[in-house]
């Protein structure tokens, strides 16, 4: 069964479950719907004791769905309940028209997989407590919302979102909101999930534009990559994460990240950098500009330059110990030249030895490698 299918069976059995519980405290309970995995149902006000409740509802479960209906409640027991989601990797949704709000929110936001519709009303406020008839911000339950929502992963303006608001406001998170906040979600919109693959969050592109920026600017030298594909790469994430989040925030998001890059370039070397940079996009199916190792599979004769030619991981590879070869060759100092080709013909003996074993292969690469760390091929745009 698709699940756009079985989210119009839970949409109507949910429904159906709404029209025979009460309305006065939370009801949490299990699901039992043929063909799928458990769901766990709270609806209502979320109250003393619920946390223990859920933790005794899902034991011997290991694949649950947690649909949420809920004005909000107490903030301990939504934190209990969120923290068994995450800690088991379950998944929360708020259907189609549904409610979830206040401390609601706070339990589908720790979902290892969110799901919600643009009709799903999901909101937030600061965390308050009554006093002589008067609401008043709570400061302690406010911190361990921050401290909770960080533990998830959530950047500041996330945490800054989820308790802005006075305790007599709310405000909601569309779809597009939650993607601005790098909130992943699953979108269902009828019979159509559209998953945080098929529409990232700003945080994947500001990633990719730094990613794609480190190679622009540091990379080149190592990789002789197409130059055209990843620039063309780099502006499309620019573009899309600014479409996503707006200007402002999209700078906010990836300052941070360049900072972090270029942090990791003066402790890991421009070498490692590089190489992890390219298998980061590489493993996401991104485009790195890279189709081949150092020389033209047509004329692959060995068992290890067929190898090389086949392992899409090893291209880089070889691309950047062939570059890191021309270098040696380069070198002023004869004698330092001479002993420094003669150890790299060594080590090509006995990468040759590997034949066509792809793991002994990315071995030996990576060995060799350890022992360059200091070397740096790159080019720096505009002296950066």
């Amino acid at each position: 069964m698709g699940f756009g299918a079985m989210w119009q069976i839970l949409f109507c059995a949910f429904a159906l479950l709404v029209t025979v519980t009460s309305a006065e405290a939370a009801e949490i309970e299990f699901l039992d719907i043929p063909g799928n995995d458990g769901f766990i149902s709270i609806k209502g006000e979320i109250a003393g004791g619920d946390g223990d409740r859920f933790y005794d509802l899902i034991q011997g479960h290991d694949r649950i769905s947690v649909i949420l209906q809920s004005p909000g409640g107490l903030v301990k027991e939504s934190l209990q309940i969120g923290a068994e989601i995450r800690l088991h990797n379950y998944a929360t949704m708020v259907l189609p028209d549904s409610e979830c709000f206040s401390a609601c929110g706070l339990i589908w936001v720790a979902g290892a997989r969110r799901y919600m519709s643009a009709s799903s009303k999901i909101g937030f406020h600061a965390a308050y407590r009554e006093e002589n008839g008067e609401y008043k911000e709570s400061g302690v339950a406010n911190a361990e919302i921050g401290s909770y929502l960080t533990h998830l992963g959530l950047r500041i303006e996330a945490i800054r979102f989820f308790t802005i608001a006075g305790p007599n406001d709310f405000l909601l998170l569309t779809p597009d909101r939650a993607r601005a906040l790098g909130i992943d979600i699953f979108e269902q919109d009828g019979l159509k999930v559209t998953t945080p693959r098929d529409a990232p969050t700003v945080d994947i592109y500001a990633d990719r534009f730094v990613s794609y920026g480190m190679l622009r600017s540091r990379c080149e030298g190592f990789f002789l990559f197409d130059k055209g594909i990843v620039e063309r790469e780099n502006i499309e994430a620019i573009k899309t994460g600014q479409q996503v989040a707006g200007n402002d925030t999209w700078i906010e998001v990836w300052t941070p990240m360049l900072k972090e890059a270029k942090t990791e370039l003066n402790t890991k070397g421009a070498l490692t950098v590089c190489l992890e940079t390219e298998a980061h996009l590489r493993d996401q199916g991104l485009p790195t500009g890279i189709e081949g190792p150092s020389f033209d599979c047509r004329k692959a004769v060995t068992l290890t330059e067929k190898a090389l030619c086949r392992d899409a991981g090893l291209w880089a590879k070889d691309r950047a110990m062939n570059a890191i070869y021309l270098f040696m060759r380069s070198y002023d100092n004869a004698k330092a030249r001479k002993a420094l080709l003669a150890n790299q013909r060594d080590w090509i003996k006995q990468r040759n030895s590997c034949g066509g074993n792809l793991l002994c292969l990315n071995q030996s690469y990576d060995d060799r490698f350890q022992l360059m760390k200091a070397v740096d091929l790159g080019q720096p745009a505009n002296g950066g």
